[in-house]
Protein backbone atom coordinates (compact mmCIF):
# COMPACT_ATOMS: atom_id res chain seq x y z
CA UNK A 1 0.00 0.00 0.00
CA UNK A 2 1.14 3.49 -1.05
CA UNK A 3 -0.39 6.26 0.48
CA UNK A 4 -3.41 4.42 1.11
CA UNK A 5 -3.94 3.13 -2.86
CA UNK A 6 -3.20 -0.25 -3.30
CA UNK A 7 -1.13 -0.74 -5.82
CA UNK A 8 -0.89 -4.12 -7.76
CA UNK A 9 2.28 -6.39 -7.94
CA UNK A 10 4.39 -3.37 -5.66
CA UNK A 11 4.59 -1.16 -8.80
CA UNK A 12 3.36 2.15 -8.52
CA UNK A 13 1.18 3.78 -11.56
CA UNK A 14 1.67 1.11 -13.81
CA UNK A 15 -2.40 1.57 -14.79
CA UNK A 16 -1.81 5.26 -15.11
CA UNK A 17 1.23 4.85 -17.17
CA UNK A 18 -0.30 2.16 -19.33
CA UNK A 19 -3.08 4.62 -19.90
CA UNK A 20 -0.76 7.54 -21.03
CA UNK A 21 1.10 5.18 -23.17
CA UNK A 22 -2.13 4.21 -24.64
CA UNK A 23 -3.53 7.53 -25.48
CA UNK A 24 0.13 8.86 -26.73
CA UNK A 25 0.46 9.42 -30.48
CA UNK A 26 3.08 6.73 -31.71
CA UNK A 27 4.67 5.14 -34.88
CA UNK A 28 2.54 2.08 -36.54
CA UNK A 29 3.25 0.29 -39.68
CA UNK A 30 2.62 2.11 -43.51
CA UNK A 31 3.27 0.90 -46.20
CA UNK A 32 7.00 -0.31 -46.95
CA UNK A 33 7.87 2.22 -43.75
CA UNK A 34 6.80 3.60 -40.80
CA UNK A 35 4.04 6.36 -40.20
CA UNK A 36 4.53 9.06 -37.81
CA UNK A 37 1.82 11.38 -36.83
CA UNK A 38 3.87 14.99 -36.26
CA UNK A 39 5.85 13.81 -39.88
CA UNK A 40 4.99 15.98 -43.03
CA UNK A 41 4.68 14.37 -46.16
CA UNK A 42 5.77 15.94 -49.13
CA UNK A 43 2.47 16.33 -51.55
CA UNK A 44 3.53 13.94 -54.93
CA UNK A 45 1.75 15.15 -58.14
CA UNK A 46 0.27 12.45 -60.53
CA UNK A 47 -0.76 12.55 -64.30
CA UNK A 48 -3.41 9.91 -65.41
CA UNK A 49 -2.90 9.01 -68.49
CA UNK A 50 -4.46 6.98 -70.98
CA UNK A 51 -2.70 4.51 -73.44
CA UNK A 52 -3.71 2.70 -76.46
CA UNK A 53 -1.67 -0.28 -77.73
CA UNK A 54 -1.82 -3.07 -80.21
CA UNK A 55 -1.35 -6.47 -78.58
CA UNK A 56 -0.32 -8.83 -81.19
CA UNK A 57 1.57 -11.88 -82.18
CA UNK A 58 2.53 -14.21 -79.49
CA UNK A 59 1.87 -11.43 -77.06
CA UNK A 60 -1.73 -12.54 -77.67
CA UNK A 61 -1.50 -15.57 -75.37
CA UNK A 62 -0.53 -12.95 -72.56
CA UNK A 63 -2.76 -12.85 -69.85
CA UNK A 64 -4.17 -10.24 -68.21
CA UNK A 65 -1.96 -9.78 -65.08
CA UNK A 66 1.44 -10.55 -66.91
CA UNK A 67 0.46 -7.49 -69.67
CA UNK A 68 0.21 -5.59 -66.52
CA UNK A 69 2.97 -6.67 -65.58
CA UNK A 70 5.45 -6.16 -68.54
CA UNK A 71 3.96 -2.53 -69.17
CA UNK A 72 5.19 -1.81 -65.42
CA UNK A 73 8.26 -3.13 -66.34
CA UNK A 74 8.28 -1.34 -69.73
CA UNK A 75 7.47 2.12 -68.12
CA UNK A 76 10.09 1.35 -65.79
CA UNK A 77 13.12 0.57 -68.02
CA UNK A 78 11.71 4.07 -70.08
CA UNK A 79 12.65 6.07 -66.89
CA UNK A 80 9.06 6.87 -65.76
CA UNK A 81 8.06 6.94 -62.56
CA UNK A 82 4.51 4.96 -61.49
CA UNK A 83 2.33 6.69 -58.76
CA UNK A 84 1.30 4.39 -55.83
CA UNK A 85 -1.81 3.51 -54.80
CA UNK A 86 -2.77 4.49 -50.91
CA UNK A 87 -3.38 2.20 -48.00
CA UNK A 88 -0.85 -0.40 -45.97
CA UNK A 89 0.66 -1.88 -49.46
CA UNK A 90 0.74 0.30 -52.22
CA UNK A 91 0.82 -0.60 -55.57
CA UNK A 92 1.13 1.10 -58.98
CA UNK A 93 -2.16 2.43 -60.20
CA UNK A 94 -2.57 0.86 -63.40
CA UNK A 95 -5.76 -0.79 -65.07
CA UNK A 96 -7.15 -2.26 -68.10
CA UNK A 97 -10.39 -1.36 -69.64
CA UNK A 98 -11.44 -4.76 -70.75
CA UNK A 99 -10.39 -8.16 -70.76
CA UNK A 100 -8.97 -10.17 -73.63
CA UNK A 101 -9.51 -13.62 -74.33
CA UNK A 102 -6.58 -15.53 -74.40
CA UNK A 103 -5.30 -15.96 -78.14
CA UNK A 104 -7.17 -12.68 -79.08
CA UNK A 105 -5.39 -10.04 -80.56
CA UNK A 106 -5.99 -6.50 -80.34
CA UNK A 107 -5.94 -3.06 -81.93
CA UNK A 108 -7.39 -1.17 -79.25
CA UNK A 109 -6.38 -2.26 -75.66
CA UNK A 110 -6.91 0.85 -73.63
CA UNK A 111 -4.74 0.80 -70.53
CA UNK A 112 -4.93 3.92 -67.64
CA UNK A 113 -2.17 4.97 -65.58
CA UNK A 114 -0.89 7.34 -63.31
CA UNK A 115 3.06 8.77 -63.63
CA UNK A 116 4.51 10.74 -60.95
CA UNK A 117 5.51 14.47 -62.43
CA UNK A 118 3.77 17.39 -63.09
CA UNK A 119 3.85 16.87 -67.33
CA UNK A 120 4.96 14.82 -69.41
CA UNK A 121 5.82 14.61 -73.64
CA UNK A 122 3.42 12.09 -74.66
CA UNK A 123 4.62 11.96 -77.94
CA UNK A 124 8.07 11.08 -76.10
CA UNK A 125 5.90 8.61 -73.72
CA UNK A 126 5.54 6.57 -76.71
CA UNK A 127 8.60 6.58 -78.11
CA UNK A 128 10.49 5.53 -75.33
CA UNK A 129 7.46 3.02 -74.26
CA UNK A 130 7.67 1.37 -77.78
CA UNK A 131 11.11 0.85 -77.13
CA UNK A 132 10.93 -1.40 -74.02
CA UNK A 133 7.55 -3.25 -74.72
CA UNK A 134 7.79 -6.65 -75.59
CA UNK A 135 7.52 -8.07 -79.02
CA UNK A 136 3.75 -8.31 -79.53
CA UNK A 137 2.71 -5.21 -77.54
CA UNK A 138 2.81 -2.20 -79.75
CA UNK A 139 2.40 1.17 -78.16
CA UNK A 140 0.20 3.43 -80.45
CA UNK A 141 -1.01 6.62 -78.93
CA UNK A 142 -0.88 8.40 -75.69
CA UNK A 143 -3.45 11.07 -74.05
CA UNK A 144 -4.56 12.65 -70.84
CA UNK A 145 -7.31 10.66 -69.47
CA UNK A 146 -10.92 12.25 -69.30
CA UNK A 147 -13.65 11.55 -66.25
CA UNK A 148 -13.87 8.04 -65.63
CA UNK A 149 -15.93 5.84 -67.90
CA UNK A 150 -17.41 2.55 -68.36
CA UNK A 151 -17.11 -0.03 -71.06
CA UNK A 152 -20.24 -0.20 -73.43
CA UNK A 153 -19.16 -3.10 -75.71
CA UNK A 154 -16.09 -3.88 -78.26
CA UNK A 155 -16.08 -4.53 -81.85
CA UNK A 156 -14.68 -7.75 -83.06
CA UNK A 157 -13.33 -9.65 -86.98
CA UNK A 158 -13.62 -12.95 -86.46
CA UNK A 159 -11.57 -14.78 -89.63
CA UNK A 160 -13.10 -18.43 -90.52
CA UNK A 161 -11.15 -21.36 -92.01
CA UNK A 162 -14.77 -22.19 -94.49
CA UNK A 163 -15.99 -20.78 -97.57
CA UNK A 164 -17.66 -17.27 -98.32
CA UNK A 165 -20.59 -19.13 -99.21
CA UNK A 166 -20.89 -21.33 -95.67
CA UNK A 167 -19.99 -18.13 -93.46
CA UNK A 168 -23.11 -16.13 -95.76
CA UNK A 169 -25.41 -19.19 -94.78
CA UNK A 170 -24.38 -18.79 -91.27
CA UNK A 171 -24.98 -15.42 -90.36
CA UNK A 172 -28.30 -15.18 -92.67
CA UNK A 173 -29.37 -18.32 -90.29
CA UNK A 174 -27.97 -16.20 -87.27
CA UNK A 175 -30.25 -12.99 -88.55
CA UNK A 176 -33.35 -15.27 -88.85
CA UNK A 177 -33.23 -16.64 -85.61
CA UNK A 178 -35.20 -14.67 -83.16
CA UNK A 179 -32.27 -16.02 -79.88
CA UNK A 180 -29.54 -18.37 -79.78
CA UNK A 181 -28.92 -19.65 -76.41
CA UNK A 182 -25.30 -20.95 -76.02
CA UNK A 183 -24.56 -22.98 -72.49
CA UNK A 184 -22.14 -20.84 -70.21
CA UNK A 185 -20.30 -23.52 -67.37
CA UNK A 186 -18.14 -22.42 -64.48
CA UNK A 187 -17.11 -24.23 -61.17
CA UNK A 188 -19.95 -22.27 -59.62
CA UNK A 189 -22.63 -22.10 -62.11
CA UNK A 190 -24.11 -23.09 -65.36
CA UNK A 191 -26.86 -21.00 -67.59
CA UNK A 192 -27.25 -20.43 -71.46
CA UNK A 193 -26.79 -16.83 -72.30
CA UNK A 194 -28.66 -15.53 -75.24
CA UNK A 195 -25.79 -14.47 -77.68
CA UNK A 196 -28.35 -12.81 -80.06
CA UNK A 197 -29.29 -10.31 -77.17
CA UNK A 198 -25.55 -8.59 -77.13
CA UNK A 199 -24.33 -9.92 -80.56
CA UNK A 200 -27.87 -8.76 -82.65
CA UNK A 201 -25.57 -8.12 -86.16
CA UNK A 202 -23.08 -10.03 -88.13
CA UNK A 203 -21.00 -8.11 -91.31
CA UNK A 204 -19.46 -10.07 -93.52
CA UNK A 205 -16.10 -8.68 -95.15
CA UNK A 206 -14.47 -11.85 -97.24
CA UNK A 207 -13.85 -14.51 -95.27
CA UNK A 208 -14.49 -12.65 -91.95
CA UNK A 209 -17.64 -11.28 -89.98
CA UNK A 210 -17.52 -8.04 -87.94
CA UNK A 211 -19.22 -8.11 -84.80
CA UNK A 212 -20.27 -5.73 -82.47
CA UNK A 213 -20.45 -7.24 -78.74
CA UNK A 214 -22.39 -5.12 -76.50
CA UNK A 215 -21.76 -5.36 -72.37
CA UNK A 216 -24.77 -4.19 -70.13
CA UNK A 217 -24.94 -4.66 -66.55
CA UNK A 218 -26.70 -8.02 -66.45
CA UNK A 219 -23.65 -9.03 -69.05
CA UNK A 220 -22.20 -9.67 -72.13
CA UNK A 221 -21.12 -13.00 -74.82
CA UNK A 222 -17.92 -13.77 -75.01
CA UNK A 223 -16.31 -13.69 -78.16
CA UNK A 224 -16.14 -17.92 -78.00
CA UNK A 225 -19.58 -18.20 -77.70
CA UNK A 226 -20.20 -15.95 -80.28
CA UNK A 227 -18.11 -18.46 -82.14
CA UNK A 228 -20.26 -20.99 -80.94
CA UNK A 229 -23.32 -19.46 -81.90
CA UNK A 230 -22.61 -18.76 -85.29
CA UNK A 231 -21.12 -22.36 -86.12
CA UNK A 232 -24.50 -23.92 -84.80
CA UNK A 233 -26.36 -22.01 -87.41
CA UNK A 234 -23.81 -23.31 -90.44
CA UNK A 235 -25.03 -25.90 -92.57
CA UNK A 236 -21.25 -27.42 -92.00
CA UNK A 237 -18.66 -27.37 -88.96
CA UNK A 238 -16.10 -24.73 -89.31
CA UNK A 239 -13.15 -23.59 -87.75
CA UNK A 240 -12.08 -20.37 -86.51
CA UNK A 241 -8.25 -19.01 -87.97
CA UNK A 242 -8.01 -15.80 -85.72
CA UNK A 243 -10.25 -13.18 -83.48
CA UNK A 244 -9.00 -10.02 -83.27
CA UNK A 245 -10.68 -7.33 -81.30
CA UNK A 246 -10.81 -3.75 -83.35
CA UNK A 247 -12.35 -1.48 -80.90
CA UNK A 248 -13.63 -0.56 -77.83
CA UNK A 249 -17.02 1.48 -76.74
CA UNK A 250 -17.37 3.39 -73.51
CA UNK A 251 -19.92 5.96 -72.01
CA UNK A 252 -19.44 8.69 -69.57
CA UNK A 253 -20.47 7.18 -66.36
CA UNK A 254 -23.24 8.57 -64.82
CA UNK A 255 -23.20 10.52 -62.13
CA UNK A 256 -25.09 9.28 -58.98
CA UNK A 257 -26.85 12.45 -57.19
CA UNK A 258 -29.05 11.31 -54.21
CA UNK A 259 -31.05 8.52 -55.62
CA UNK A 260 -30.96 9.01 -59.33
CA UNK A 261 -28.23 8.90 -61.99
CA UNK A 262 -27.75 11.68 -64.27
CA UNK A 263 -25.53 10.40 -67.36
Amino acid sequence: MIGGRVVPNGRPGIAEGMAVAIAASMSVPFGTGWWRPNATHPAVHAVRIELRLAIRDRARYLSRLELVERLLAALRRAGYQLALSFGMRPQPVISLALSRADGAASEDERCTVELVGDSHDLDDLVVRLAANCPRGVVPLEACLAGPPTAVTGATYRIVFDAPGETLAQAVAADRAASELRIPRCSPMQHRAVDVRRYAPEFRLDGEAAIVQIAIDDDGSAKPSEVVRALSSCAPDAFAVAGITRRAVHAAPKPVRVGATEIT
